[in-house]
């Protein structure tokens, strides 16, 4: 994942830190999107925490002349209990707009606590992106594939060149890919490190990719 550090201190309240991944067109290489993690982990969902970091990852993103979205990446620590009024009001708060934001949440949370937060979020129109679990534990039918917006798979360097391709990888993660592709989802891959992978990704259907390849596209 591209990483790029974003600390942005307030004289008056305890600073906040954050780092933006990049994610690029595994096509042409432009910037689409970027995720926003908190360093603090659960540490920042507190209600004015929250709503502050979101507010300077707004900046910081504008400030480098981005235009592309942003979504907030849940560490799955902090996934239980979190509600989706919550979310949604500290996003508004911070002045993300519907469309432009979303939130990444960690498939083995659903799995354990139920999809309850994803259709909360979804209710208010916020764009919900699930990061997969290697395993994909969650079944993938039409329910599932209509609450989220994107899919972000941690694909192994060592995969299969014919992935998802038809007659060809049948393991979860390909029929995974399969269905993503079929249902219209953003297939976003959290590594790339090179344009030969981008491509062989864009091939098997991926649409984004972060880590190497997407930093040294935005140098």
């Amino acid at each position: 994942m591209t990483v790029i550090p974003f600390p942005v201190p307030r004289p008056e309240v305890e600073p906040l830190s954050f780092t933006i991944g990049a994610r690029v067109d595994l096509r042409i290489g432009a910037l689409a999107a970027g995720v926003v993690r908190p360093r603090d982990g659960a540490e920042a969902f507190s209600y004015s925490k929250l709503a502050r970091l979101l507010r300077g990852a707004r900046m910081a993103w504008r400030e480098r002349g981005a235009h592309a979205g942003l979504a907030l990446a849940l560490p799955a620590e902090a996934q239980p209990g979190m509600e989706a009024q919550f979310l949604s009001e500290a996003a508004q708060e911070a002045g993300c707009t519907r469309g432009l934001f979303g939130f990444e949440l960690d498939e083995r949370e659903i799995v354990r606590a139920g999809p309850g937060l994803a259709e909360g979020l979804r209710a208010r129109g916020w764009g919900v992106i699930l990061r997969g679990d290697p395993a994909c534990p969650l079944p993938f039918g039409a329910r599932a594939r209509a609450l989220y917006t994107e899919l972000v798979l941690d694909v192994s360097a060592a995969a299969d060149p014919f992935l998802a391709l038809e007659g060809g990888d049948r393991t979860p993660l390909g029929q995974r890919v399969l269905a993503a592709r079929a249902a219209g989802l953003i297939l976003t891959a959290e590594t790339v490190r090179n344009a030969t992978e981008a491509r062989q990704l864009a091939i098997a259907g991926f649409d984004r990719g972060g880590g190497p390849f997407a930093e040294a596209g935005l140098r």
